[in-house]
Order: C-alpha cells, then sequence, then structure tokens
C-alpha cells in the first residue's frame, strides 16, 4: 500500500466517524500521526499488548527486524547517551568496578522522582550488583557510591521503525490497527483544538 492510499483510508474513515474532521485534516498530518501511530503500535507489540493480532509469524518477523544490540559503551561520570534510535530498552547491563573486582551486572532502572528517601530506603538503593539508572535529557544515569561505579553498558533495544513518509509503501502486518490507531490519534487532536477554542465561561 502506497502512503497515498493509506491517506485515502485514514481519510474515509475520519469521514465516516466524524464529517467536520475529514475536511480539516492534511495528507501531511495524517501521515504525522501515523508515526506516532506507528511507534505506539511497535511498543505495544513488543510489551505483548495486541495478542487480538494474529498474523503472529509476520508480526514476529517486523519485531525481530527492530530488536539491535548495542555493543559495550563507555560511561563518563557514571553516564552516557542513548542513541535517538533508541524507542524502548529491553535489557542493560552495566560494567561495575569496586576496589579490585569488577564485572557485569544486570541493572534496575528508577523514576525519575525526587525521592530524598532514596539512598536510605534499601528497596530504592542502588547496590553494586544491581545498579540503579535512570532516563534523564536522553542520558543513561546511573546511581553509584564513592566505593564503587560504573564505568561502560551494553543493552539491547527496540529501534524506532522507519519513518513513514508520502514516499512511502507500507507493508506492516497491522495495516488496519495502524489505520484505526492513526484515527484516533487524529480524532483526539481535534478535539483537544476545538476544546482549547472553546470560550471560557465566567463563574462570576
Amino acid at each position: 500500500m502506497t502512503a497515498e492510499v493509506f491517506v485515502t483510508h485514514v481519510q474515509v474513515k475520519l469521514n465516516r466517524l466524524d464529517t467536520n474532521a475529514y475536511e480539516d485534516v492534511r495528507p501531511e498530518e495524517v501521515i504525522f500521526f501515523a508515526n506516532d501511530a506507528l511507534k505506539l503500535l511497535t511498543l505495544g507489540l513488543d510489551l505483548g499488548l495486541y495478542s487480538q493480532i494474529v498474523n503472529k509469524p509476520a508480526i514476529m518477523v517486523y519485531m525481530a527486524d527492530l530488536i539491535k544490540i548495542q555493543p559495550e559503551l563507555a560511561l563518563t561520570d557514571n553516564k552516557v547517551a542513548l542513541p535517538a534510535s533508541v524507542l524502548r530498552l529491553k535489557g542493560l547491563e552495566a560494567f561495575v568496578v569496586i576496589e579490585s573486582e569488577s564485572g557485569w551486572m544486570d541493572t534496575r532502572a528508577q523514576n525519575n522522582e525526587n525521592n530524598p528517601d532514596r539512598e536510605s530506603n534499601t528497596f530504592l538503593k542502588s547496590y553494586p550488583d544491581t545498579p540503579n539508572y535512570r532516563l534523564i535529557d536522553g542520558d543513561i544515569k546511573f546511581e553509584t557510591q564513592d566505593n564503587w561505579n560504573c564505568t561502560k553498558v551494553r543493552y539491547d533495544y527496540l529501534a524506532v521503525p522507519t519513518e513513514i513518509t508520502d514516499a512511502s509503501t507500507l507493508v506492516y502486518p497491522f495495516m488496519e490497527e495502524l489505520e484505526d490507531k492513526t484515527v484516533t490519534l487524529i480524532l483526539e487532536n481535534l478535539e483537544a483544538r476545538r476544546l482549547q477554542t472553546q470560550p471560557s465561561v465566567s463563574k462570576s
């Protein structure tokens, strides 16, 4: 299916659901939201959220092409930048150096909330055998102690799918789902626009 045909399918579905939406949506907007929809569907497939998609062999081939292995990357001050191609980290190991010992260790992701109990809470504290990391401004940042640190990482990840353009040929094994997700995102965006343009009502 060409991108042009995909856009037409999405516009037809929009027209069926909301006749006012069809005229407002340009082809480039459909492509924009299709890329967001593709990322969301890919993440959902990786997390096993779309079990109703029955063409499992084709899905497995699609997903296998997006799962990449990142060789060792050196850390500077316990952190390193993530490439833009990373959509989701799947597995992450850190090379931990503690006194005269070192080795590869599994890691544990932490949220980015400021938590004053992080160092005292045994369930939140970072340990050499399972160092905590956080994702901050596109960086992997490890929480370490004075007597140990992390010097490098290696990981496998789900890559960002190839961007859809107006010249693309779309051959995904979930075309119907991609169309529906694109329509949903467009309608949500249109509804948000309408709410923003509604006049505010004074309560006084």
